[in-house]
């Protein structure tokens, strides 16, 4: 994937390869900074969009871009940081549209930092199925509706993210 990107989308191969290899982390040892930690080290990816809307590349390719990003920041981490534990995630913004990822240390009992329920999955793919097929790459349509008519999903109050996340132990 990676090489694919090299030759045909340079503009997302240096996307991938900045966010990989020069990450620009912070870490608190106070569990009480979990949010600041997981805003502070949020990336979001959306110069695949070209691809992913063309479907010009396979979630498998597109899978082997985040595994090197993971792999990445499991050696940065695991370079300078010692007897410590992170928590490294994927999800999808269908709105934006942009595939986020982002690495917080790990507190037994802590979850990741999301206001809604959520979908954990063990396998990046299945994040990128879901980006790939509800994603509004050609933007949101507004519809005017009186709000005292909307239920709970309309609202947001029960809407389900799917997250693959996986525990890096240094």
């Amino acid at each position: 994937m990676i090489d694919f990107l090299r030759n045909k989308g340079i503009k997302a191969y240096n996307e991938i390869i900045e966010i990989a290899e020069q990450p620009n982390l912070l870490f608190s040892n106070d569990s009480g900074q979990h949010n600041a930690e997981a805003n502070y080290n949020l990336y979001t990816i959306h110069k695949l969009n070209k691809f992913i809307k063309k479907d010009s590349v396979s979630v498998c390719e597109l899978e082997k871009a985040f595994i090197f990003i993971e792999n990445s920041w499991s050696a940065y981490l695991n370079k300078h940081f010692m007897d410590k534990t992170f928590l490294f995630y994927i999800w999808g913004d269908y709105q934006i549209p942009a595939i986020k990822l982002s690495v917080v240390s790990f507190y037994e009992g802590l979850v990741l930092p999301f206001e809604c329920t959520l979908n954990k999955v063990k396998n990046i793919q299945d994040v990128l199925i879901q980006y790939k097929e509800k994603a509004q790459f050609d933007g949101i349509t507004m519809i005017e509706t009186d709000e005292s008519n909307l239920n709970d999903y309309e609202t947001g109050s029960d809407y389900i993210l799917t997250v693959y996340s996986r525990i890096i132990t240094c």
